[in-house]
């Protein structure tokens, strides 16, 4: 297909030298490499993501302050009650009972963003916290991969152009996090899924994130929550002394499991009593919430927030309205939202993946009608839609230039923003499309260099 050329300088470079028949960046394959091997089903796209650093420096600082409103929003909001933040994100009461009370001091952050360049700025989608965020298992492997091609390498070290280390930057926050237990040593991690759950998610993403972490140095074991044992002395995980639970379950895959329901509250108890660390503490997947976002977004829900802060909010969240079954006032909020349907995307509370997402874009009224109804019975999130950048990239098998949309996976740790990469599908079409590619991000230094 014809497309204009990449705005962005170092893309069209890029795209520039992969048009040629003979250049060598045409041979990378990520397939080589031996864990995105693994990846079965995973396709790539021919070049890198590039941004300069001044711009993703500038919305990192935003991000994080961001992230702290979110981590503040149950003190902010419900005094720090944990029922009475649970009844007004509409979960699970018994989810209460699990989380018991907040933690007096705040757990590191940790999670994903997954965010839009709109041509001026980068936008935030929706926050994912948590260890169980997804995609960690390509983001620096893909990264590094490129980088360790002769070719790409010289035209990267020509440009300035390096990448955040994910893993490694999640690995020296683990280590952090385990300190107060094991003092002077790596920690021995167990990864720990719910009943059942490896076999639902593991394949293609936990065995290759414990693959990253041991090359990073830590004796990580992997298996589910029936095989953890918690005393009054620490943890045992398939039989051996742990000093980290890196949790890759959430809430929800317990609250109807009494066996994982006593051991998670005997993890939370012996965390907080530093017998052993857990990565992410219970709390998180409260956080976790996509309600949330109205709390930042809608003028009639964030009187909490100073004008500074609803300024920052406003830089990198669209506008967002949750539909609360009950609510006053949600006749008018869908009456709104069915007059804006192109303008809107819907998002289920509990939904993830991608999963039960409505384009209006992309619907029929009647369609969108009933969405907003199903929205409004079972709890949703509606959300201006963020139009993507184009990024041209040209195929190397057709040498054809081809328009991407690209939804960037940023994550961040407790020193700052913890590398990232894009997902991708064709300009135009939903993120749930079939026909995806993966992209490592690199940074490049500007006028602003001093900043890296």
């Amino acid at each position: 297909m014809a497309a204009a050329p990449p705005k962005e300088p170092v893309s069209a470079l890029l795209n520039a030298e992969l048009a040629r028949p003979d250049s060598p960046l045409r041979s990378i394959d990520p397939r080589r490499h031996p864990v995105l091997a693994d990846l079965k089903r995973a396709r790539y796209l021919s070049r890198p993501l590039v941004y300069p650093e001044s711009e993703v420096r500038a919305f990192e600082a935003d991000l994080l302050g961001a992230v702290e409103l979110l981590t503040t929003l149950p003190t902010r909001l419900f005094d720090g009650d944990v029922e009475r933040t649970c009844r007004a994100l509409g979960l699970d009461p018994r989810k209460a009972e699990l989380v018991g009370d907040f933690e007096q001091e705040r757990p590191p952050r940790f999670g994903r963003i997954d965010a839009y360049h709109d041509g001026e700025a980068l936008r935030v989608l929706e926050f994912n916290v948590g260890g169980s965020v997804g995609g960690q298992e390509w983001v620096q492997p893909l990264a590094e991969m490129f980088w360790a091609d002769d070719a790409f390498r010289a035209f990267g070290t020509a440009h300035g152009l390096y990448h955040l280390p994910q893993t490694t930057l999640l690995a020296g926050a683990l280590r952090e996090a385990a300190a107060r237990v094991c003092s002077g040593r790596d920690p021995v991690i167990a990864m720990v899924e719910g009943t059942g759950g490896l076999d639902l998610y593991a394949e293609g993403s936990w065995y290759l994130l414990r693959r990253l972490l041991e090359a990073e140095g830590f004796d990580c074991l992997i298996g589910e929550v029936q095989e953890l044992e918690v005393t009054a002395s620490g943890a045992r995980f398939q039989g051996r002394p742990v000093d980290l639970v890196y949790r890759l379950y959430d809430l929800d895959q317990v609250v109807d499991d009494q066996d994982a329901w006593r051991t998670t509250v005997r993890l939370r108890d012996a965390h907080r009593s530093g017998q052993v660390a857990l990565w992410a503490p219970l709390e998180s997947d409260l956080t976790d919430n996509k309600r949330f976002l109205a709390y930042l977004s809608d003028p009639r829900l964030r009187g909490h927030m100073s004008q500074d802060e609803r300024d920052l909010v406003d830089r990198v969240l669209p506008w967002t309205r949750a539909l609360v079954p009950g609510a006053a006032g949600l006749e008018t909020v869908v009456a709104d939202c069915r007059e804006r349907r192109e303008q809107l995307i819907l998002k289920p509370d509990g939904g993830f993946g991608g999963q039960g997402i409505t384009c209006g874009w992309l619907v029929s009224d009647q369609q969108w009608a009933d969405a907003l109804r199903l929205g409004a019975e079972e709890g949703a999130v509606a959300q201006q839609r963020v139009v993507p950048r184009a990024e041209f990239a040209v195929d190397v098998e057709t040498g054809r230039t081809e328009s991407w949309d690209a939804c960037l996976g940023l994550y961040w740790v407790p020193g700052g923003l913890g590398g990232g990469g894009g997902r991708l599908v064709h300009s135009g079409e939903p993120a749930d499309s079939t026909d995806r590619r993966l992209a490592p991000m690199f940074l490049y230094p500007g006028q602003d260099a001093e900043l890296r």
